[in-house]
């Protein structure tokens, strides 16, 4: 998983290439990169549900609000 850093926020991107979620208090963004939100394997969510553990991980332990609260 790759992380860009963002004003209040971080952006994770997928080493597949196929996601990027934008994850802030009070954000949470799931940005397909390919094919929309179609998919024709389960591989693609298993990438994002793979992002998104990694994603909560990090942003929990660098201060995000995960629960939106």
């Amino acid at each position: 998983m790759t992380v860009i850093p963002r004003p209040g926020s971080f952006e994770y991107v997928a080493p597949s290439g196929d996601w990027r979620l934008l994850v802030g208090n009070g954000r949470f963004d799931i940005l397909p990169q390919v094919g929309g939100y179609e998919y024709g394997s389960g591989i693609n969510l298993d990438n994002l549900a793979k992002l998104i553990v990694d994603a909560k991980s990090h942003a929990t332990a660098n201060g995000i609000d995960w629960s939106g609260n």
